[in-house]
């Protein structure tokens, strides 16, 4: 055979891979990750903050004694006192008792911008008077606070203003100069500044701004250095508390270019900011700064060596009062502790630095890996990519983190890190596809190899004749006789070739001998046609042996092959509409014989195995495919580490049927497995991929998390909103009952005072509605108030109908209590069943007739479940309104309630505290006729037995 003749099985060697096309596409998505830089976009922020937490977390501990504390104004302490905001001569008494314990300086974390309206008076200070202020009783609170600031250096807050503010003083003008560039630019800026009052501004010895900005994942970890508002330059709080505890006159932005500050310089240190002007603060252990409760200072309870040479930031951090700042560490401070872990961290030189140029050498280096990727990517097989991307995720990381550690500089390794993870992807994406090319080739050349062994595997005999050298028949068996149709003694003696038609014949005709021994040495099947007289040619295929004896005789083996090749073509037919079949199923398919060998699987099956797609062809083992699968990258996540015991598992399929399972593999994808055993000890299974239903599930319960999260902040914001109007409404109430009563003199007009009644009635039901809106969303969000309590039905029943009795008479409306014998006590907080029950009665009162009766009835239902009923004569519910009532600030429209006020909060309170409290809310009502309200608990909450009757 010619040597350049084509080769039925060879593999085509043309290249497959394209360097060109593949470079350009790597630097397509070079240009689009640089362009993703200068846009700053928020995975990349994101990232780049992670990097650092992580960087920071790895500096040593600090053991030392901080040199400053937080004077916190907590819970208990705003409970001490009542009120906020406190009289400014508890805070005067608090500076004062702070400067006897030999404080360094004092940092005023509050913004006092308005007079305290608690004052009895106003008088001056002496000048230069620094002595203790006469009593609070006639001394002016806020001239009490000034003089008490002026015992010590005090540090004042103000606040930045996104708009202008009218300021009718000099402008304040803070102490910071410029060395360098006359004006860096990207700082952070405001147009205006909130200044506390004159006197204390004065009275202080600087002022520093207080605002503290989170970053996009809610966590603070700068603090203001210096900050742009207008021509002038103000100082954070911290820093400025820094310069007045040593005694420095100014501080110093040192600006080598415009591109931003490299750093503030105060007492001879130089403190480290970025280009907006921010101080990074070492947060990682905010319980380092000792905590004092204004209360315990106060109280004298504070021992002066606590004090004593150390800076006190006083702030506030009780609820309503303060937000909490979340630090990178993930705990909550007060911005008290925060501005004190600055100063702190800027005393003791841990400020970080992220210089103004340190941004362009992280994009230098990171294009620089890009090109070398793509330069040497042709060479780059996928084990030198992950080697290349591994030594990135190692080198780059630690480059950052001893970059911190020796210099204390945040060197952001994310985005070099993720440029080389994306340019080896992509590389490694194409070798992939490149291999994926090879192996299908090699795939097509399989096929076409068992075509070809199938043909001859094919061949097999039935008829077996032994001629002698001239063709003629020496014997024949019974398969002969059933071919030729002749008996064997007939048979006998025929010449062979006069039975057959065909070439082979022809050629025995001519040369029978030489014919023969051509078959032999070719060893090749022989078609033939037995020619039957009378009947139409049978077709056969006969290969030729020569024996050993000494008689020349040849064994000729034939077959009739008619029936094989109609049932071949039949066969043929039928397996390519099954294997069509399978094929056009849009689920995975696979079909085990006894054996546990693979007889038949489509391409979706080959294609969930992933890499071990390419050995799951017909006869490879179950255990065998399902082992390679363990290892691949797509395979199945309760495989992971444990591929033996799986595989295990799977096997047993082959021995007893199981429900169908889900299973979740390592490259995001899910199926729905069913495996059953066959009738003969097999197995056959359906793979279906369920990946889109399962993101569509985990989509919809994101949805739902959300719709939770946006109803939690609904009812935040009207917290917050109801509490911030509680406070002037109790003023305006107040003073308007105070001009009632005339205390300081007639009003002098009718009118007026039945304008004053108007007023008084008006904002008493303002704040009843308000009080409503935040009982509400205390109930949605808070807790039970006290999960160990133990209440009586009977007087939390009695308190409520004592409450309501004004109402209840001003309308002629009996109202009674009929509580069962016996009736256990109930392991409830008494303020919620005291809520349940006002609410519920009053909703009875509103809506009853003048003159009928409301009855609240306590019970034990026949399951164990302890009730209680309130039950009226009123106006009814429609059966299509009962579901609606309890929906938050939905009131009923109609003439007949139209003239009932309130805000619709009252039984979504109910209904929301018998939730938490796992009971049932009921509705019995009738138009016209009366409403029947149970509160139906659960029987664990009946705390002692009830008496059997009998």
């Amino acid at each position: 055979m010619d040597s350049a003749s084509p080769q039925p099985f060879s593999i085509e060697t043309e290249s497959v891979a394209r360097p060109l096309r593949d470079r350009l596409v790597a630097a397509v998505l070079l240009g689009a990750l640089v362009l993703a830089w200068f846009g700053d976009v928020t995975p990349l922020q994101a990232l780049r903050l992670w990097g650092f937490d992580a960087a920071t977390a790895l500096r040593p501990s600090i053991t030392h004694r901080p040199t400053v504390l937080v004077v916190d104004i907590d819970d208990a302490s705003l409970t001490e006192v009542g009120q906020w905001p406190w009289p400014r001569d508890i805070l005067a008494r608090m500076v004062e008792r702070l400067a006897d314990d030999g404080v360094a300086a004092v940092v005023l974390d509050i913004l006092l911008a308005e007079p305290d309206r608690l004052s009895p008076g106003r008088r001056s200070v002496p000048e230069g008077g620094s002595g203790r202020t006469p009593p609070a009783a006639t001394t002016d609170h806020d001239l009490a606070l000034a003089a008490a600031m002026r015992e010590r250096p005090a540090v004042s807050a103000v606040a930045l203003s996104p708009v202008p503010l009218r300021d009718d003083r000099e402008p304040m003008v803070g102490r910071v100069a410029v060395r360098g560039a006359a004006r860096p630019e990207g700082l952070q800026r405001a147009a205006g500044v909130v200044r506390p009052l004159p006197v204390l501004e004065d009275a202080g010895r600087g002022a520093g701004v207080v605002n503290l900005y989170p970053d996009l994942d809610s966590v603070v970890r700068t603090a203001p250095g210096v900050v742009a508002v207008g021509d002038r330059l103000l100082p954070g709080l911290a820093i400025e508390a820094v310069r007045v505890a040593t005694g420095s006159a100014n501080l110093v932005v040192e600006a080598s270019s415009t591109v931003g500050p490299s750093g503030l310089s105060v007492a001879g240190r130089l403190v480290p900011t970025d280009a907006r002007g921010r101080i990074w603060v070492d947060t990682r252990d905010p319980g380092r700064i000792p905590v004092i409760r204004a209360a315990r200072l106060l109280a004298g309870e504070v021992p002066e060596m606590e004090i004593a040479g150390r800076l006190a930031v006083i702030g506030a951090s009780a609820s309503g009062i303060s937000a909490p700042v979340r630090t990178s560490g993930g705990a909550g401070i007060s911005s008290s502790v925060f501005q004190a872990l600055a100063v702190d961290s800027i005393l003791d030189g841990r400020v970080m630095s992220r210089p103004a140029l340190v941004p362009w050498v992280e994009l230098g280096a990171a294009v620089a890996i890009a090109l070398a990727v793509i330069a040497v990517s042709p060479m780059l097989g996928l084990t030198a990519l992950g080697l290349v991307a591994g030594a990135g995720v190692v080198v780059l990381p630690t480059v950052a983190a001893l970059a911190l550690l020796s210099a204390g500089a945040l060197v952001d390794a994310s985005f070099p890190l993720v440029v080389l993870l994306a340019l080896t992807g992509h590389v490694a994406v194409v070798r992939v596809h490149e291999q994926g090319v090879v192996r299908r080739r090699q795939e097509a050349m399989l096929v076409r190899q068992g075509i070809y062994m199938r043909q001859v595997v094919d061949a097999s005999f039935d008829a077996i004749v032994t001629v002698d050298s001239q063709a003629r028949i020496v014997t024949a068996n019974a398969g002969a006789e059933r071919l030729f149709g002749e008996p064997a003694d007939r048979l006998v003696g025929a010449r062979i070739d006069a039975l057959l038609t065909g070439a082979w014949a022809d050629a025995l005709r001519l040369h029978a001998e030489g014919a023969l021994r051509d078959a032999v040495r070719s060893g090749r099947v022989v078609a033939a046609a037995v020619d039957r007289a009378g009947d139409a040619a049978v077709r056969a295929e006969l290969t030729v042996a020569e024996t050993a004896a000494e008689e020349r005789v040849f064994v000729i083996v034939l077959r009739d092959i008619s029936a094989r090749l109609d049932a071949e073509a039949a066969a043929q037919r039928a397996g390519e509409r099954l294997r069509d079949g399978i094929e056009r199923i849009t689920d995975g398919f696979a079909l085990f014989g006894p054996d546990r060998r693979l007889v038949i699987c489509n391409a979706r099956f080959v294609d969930m195995l992933g890499e071990a797609g390419d050995i799951a062809r017909s006869g490879a083992r179950f255990d065998t495919i399902m082992a390679r699968y363990a290892e691949t990258s797509r395979a199945p996540v309760d495989a992971a580490g444990r591929a033996d015991a799986w595989v295990g598992e799977r096997m047993a399929a082959f021995v007893r049927a199981s429900e169908p399972r889900v299973q979740e593999c390592l490259d995001g994808r899910w199926f729905r497995i069913d495996e059953r055993p066959t009738a003969e000890g097999g197995l056959v299974g359906v793979y279906s991929d369920i990946t889109e239903l399962k993101w569509r599930e985990m989509e919809m319960t994101e949805a739902m998390l959300r719709a939770e999260a946006a109803s939690s902040a609904k009812s935040a914001f009207l917290a917050n909103m109801s509490h911030e109007l509680r406070t002037p409404l109790n003023a305006v109430i107040g003073f308007a009952d105070l001009m009632k009563r005339e205390l300081f003199g007639p009003l002098g007009n009718d009118h007026y005072r039945a304008y004053v009644a108007d007023i008084i009635e008006s904002g008493s039901n303002l704040l009843s509605m308000i009080e409503a809106i935040l009982e509400f969303s205390r109930s949605e969000h808070a807790s039970l108030a006290d999960a160990e309590a133990v209440t009586r039905l009977e007087r939390v029943a009695e308190a409520v109908l004592r409450d309501v009795a004004t109402v209840a008479g001003d309308r002629s409306i009996e109202v009674a209590a009929d509580v069962q014998d016996g009736m256990p006590s109930l392991a409830v907080d008494g303020t919620i069943l005291y809520q349940i029950l006002q609410n519920l009665v009053s909703n009875a009162i509103k809506f009853s007739p003048v003159g009928s009766a409301v009855v609240v009835r306590g019970f034990v239902a026949d399951d164990g479940r302890p009730g209680v009923a309130v039950s009226d004569r009123g106006i009814g519910i429609p059966p299509d309104l009962i579901d609606k009532v309890t929906q938050p600030f939905w009131q009923r429209q109609g003439p007949l309630v139209r003239d009932h006020s309130g805000v619709g909060l009252g039984l979504a309170i109910v209904k929301s505290h018998v939730d938490a409290l796992g009971g049932e809310l009921l509705f019995d009502s009738a138009v016209d006729e009366g409403t029947t309200v149970t509160v139906l608990l659960p029987a664990s909450r009946a705390v002692a037995p009830v008496p059997q009757s009998g």
